[in-house]
């Protein structure tokens, strides 16, 4: 009878561990999220922080995914200094006014050129001119010499969140301001642009990348051209910088993603085909 209730003790111990083996088997593995990286800001620098982050993913696909908006370089350091964001997009040097405890990464250089409409084929302006036009003391084309067109220059401008904005009046029009009256301001370069290529007498200012994009006119500055070579040779005035913003230190797939960017050679690939890697 003793050994009878040992063999039956024995097996239900054994039957005990066959069915904690099979319960651990048959439990569904739990899938990580994929971790995303959230980007809002400049609207200058976005076409290439969405190719880099395309070419991100596609060499460490399921690791990392992207959300990326624009709306302006402040408001992608407001976003990040209040963690709406991981990375703000800012394409202006950083302000004492700027939040405290944010950390800048350049990443890429770029050119801010002056454009008219195609139509309007000046070929230079002088910094006394710039300056001029954009402070609006100088009005009618008339009074510009090489322009082709006629009547009041229409002055086109970002809205004041644009870091474009702060590089061009910081880098161009010796620290003043673009008269706010007179300019006609858009919320992002594409539709700066699209306005200068409709209206003749058209004036503003893009980044080399979307200065080349439709039919503008890329207008010297002080007899150097706006282009991506002059900006890798340090001959153009207007070079300004794109970076990646943090709230404190990047860490974790944020700060891998940016220490990718300046670092690979693929993502430096990327920035040389229109703007200029950081050295």
């Amino acid at each position: 009878m003793n050994r009878n209730r040992r063999q039956l003790r024995l097996r239900l111990a054994l039957a005990g561990v066959a069915v904690g083996v099979l319960g651990v088997a048959a439990a569904p593995a739990t899938a990580l999220a994929t971790p995303t990286i959230s980007i809002s800001g400049a609207t200058a620098s976005y076409p290439l922080v969405s190719l880099l982050a395309a070419k991100y993913v596609k060499l460490k696909p399921h690791s990392v995914k992207f959300k990326i908006t624009q709306g302006g370089a402040q408001i992608g350091i407001n976003d990040v200094a209040a963690s709406r964001v991981s990375i703000g997009d800012v394409s202006r040097d950083p302000l004492p006014t700027d939040p405290k405890g944010l950390v800048f990464y350049p990443v890429a250089k770029y050119g801010i050129c002056v454009v008219t409409n195609s139509a309007n084929t000046l070929s230079n302006l002088t910094p006394a001119q710039v300056v001029s036009i954009f402070t609006g003391k100088t009005r009618n084309w008339s009074q510009v010499p090489g322009a082709s067109a006629g009547g009041t220059i229409d002055l086109i401008s970002r809205t004041s969140v644009a870091g474009v904005l702060t590089s061009f009046q910081t880098l161009l029009l010796e620290g003043k301001k673009v008269t706010e009256p007179l300019a006609h301001e858009r919320p992002s370069e594409g539709l700066l642009r699209a306005e200068v290529e409709t209206d003749p007498n058209a004036i503003g200012f893009l980044s080399n990348y979307q200065a080349g994009l439709g039919k503008v006119n890329s207008v010297s500055y002080n007899g150097e051209a706006c282009s991506r070579t002059t900006v890798r040779a340090g001959q153009y005035a207007g070079i300004a910088r794109f970076y990646e913003v943090t709230r404190g230190p990047a860490q974790g797939f944020v700060a891998s993603f940016i220490s990718w960017i300046t670092k690979s050679a693929a993502a430096r690939r990327i920035i040389s085909s229109q703007w200029v890697p950081v050295t």
